[in-house]
């Protein structure tokens, strides 16, 4: 089991603590995949002795390109129409238009959301905004210089802050059982570390995603 995975599982759990309990209350889980798509950001990237590189950067998601997919997972409890949630978005970032200075630029194990949500059901929809803090786990080589992927929580780094803004259908069956259909917007700034340096790695998406989840009655 990997450090972040055990990290979100601390966290949850400490949000789940902090939560005071309800008597009508009731527990939601959900575990969703889709897809992304990232606006062009500007990405600077400092290395020591070097001039800076400086440039509108277009990405790719790839969802399912690794053995680490695109995915999203959410706890909630809920009163009435109004919940407190933990969501953890796994978004991916591959840098398509790489200048030649840059031989490799990924964040595909995970450009990840860790975020408190308030969410807040209307006329069948739910609306949602979150925030929380930016976890990246980068794979790049700049001007031949490979970064080592053996620093921060196992090669993960705390790297920022993000936020989003989602609307979610829900449709439920076999009981306590529910299917999911979501679009979210994402922003988040990023700093992460390069072989002798930084790069400053913004992103705004928009997503897509469908999901299975259970409701705790």
């Amino acid at each position: 089991m990997s450090n972040c995975f055990k990290l979100r599982q601390i966290l949850l759990a400490l949000i789940i603590a902090a939560v005071p309990g309800t008597g009508c209350a009731e527990w939601v889980f959900q575990v969703a995949t889709g897809s992304s798509y990232s606006f062009p950001s500007r990405l600077i990237i400092e290395q020591d002795g070097e001039e800076d590189i400086d440039f509108s950067a277009e990405w790719e998601t790839r969802a399912w390109a690794t053995q680490a997919p695109y995915y999203d997972l959410r706890i909630g409890k809920w009163k009435n129409d109004h919940a407190w949630e933990f969501e953890s978005l796994h978004q991916k970032l591959y840098l398509k238009n790489k200048p030649d200075a840059v031989q490799k630029f990924s964040i595909s194990h995970g450009y990840n959301y860790n975020m408190l949500n308030y969410a807040l059901r209307r006329h069948g929809l739910i609306g949602r905004v979150g925030a929380g803090f930016i976890m990246t786990h980068p794979e790049t080589k700049v001007r031949g210089e490979r970064n080592e992927d053996d620093g921060g929580l196992n090669g993960f780094y705390i790297s920022g802050a993000g936020g989003q803004l989602a609307l979610e259908k829900r449709f439920s069956f076999a009981g306590n059982w529910l299917l999911s259909f979501e679009g979210k917007f994402t922003a988040a700034y990023a700093v992460i570390p390069i072989a002798d340096g930084t790069a400053t790695v913004p992103n705004f998406a928009v997503h897509g995603l469908v999901g299975i989840g259970y409701a705790f009655k």
